[in-house]
């Protein structure tokens, strides 16, 4: 059992060392030897936690998105449900400060030319993210006021990457558009 924490705290350690190397120079410029001596390890032992860098890679993605669903889910904990409007105001807060929160993350991905990998955490992100909520607030939804939308996934996955996608071109855009947005998309406008 301590051999098991010990590996998951060495692994958590390698995953922490990657990431604030891919804030410093994006994940281009990581190299294994990078990550090992900032965790004070050999290559060879870091090789017995990950098989090559792009596992590390996606690992540093699963855990900024765990840190994009913690926020989301205290949220999940504390909201009052069946108050629509006080939800869509407090996603908006939330969307904008997650966005807020990972942006050095995701703009290292793209300015270091890992357009890819990119890709990749926004859709991963997305996905998790609207995984959660059709998992809790849609159910609450759905068991409250039926379900006004059809291909619920799939809806949640295209507004969110639609926010986002708005969110970082036009930061300024007020809260009463996105409350408006959301609800328009969610077809839940008569609620508000």
């Amino acid at each position: 059992m301590a051999i098991s924490s010990v590996g998951d705290a060495r692994r958590e350690q390698i995953v922490q060392a990657a990431r604030a190397v891919c804030l410093e120079t994006g994940f281009d410029k990581l190299t294994i030897s990078d990550i090992a001596s900032r965790v004070g390890m050999t290559r060879s032992l870091f090789y017995h936690y990950f098989p090559d860098k792009d596992a590390v890679a996606d690992a540093v993605l699963d855990d900024v998105i765990s840190d994009m669903l913690s926020k989301l889910e205290r949220w999940n904990a504390t909201r009052e449900v069946g108050n629509i409007t006080k939800a869509l105001d407090d996603i908006v807060r939330l969307t904008r400060s997650i966005i807020a929160d990972e942006s050095p993350f995701s703009n290292r991905l793209m300015h270091a030319g890992n357009a890819g990998l990119y890709i990749r955490f926004v859709d991963r992100a997305v996905t998790r993210i609207s995984d959660y909520i059709c998992d809790s607030v849609v159910l609450d939804f759905e068991r409250l006021h039926g379900l006004p939308i059809k291909n619920v996934h799939e809806t949640f996955f295209v507004l969110i990457v639609g926010l986002i996608s708005l969110l970082r071109t036009h930061p300024n855009v007020d809260d009463a558009t996105l409350k408006n947005l959301i609800a328009q998309s969610l077809h839940i406008d008569s609620y508000v």
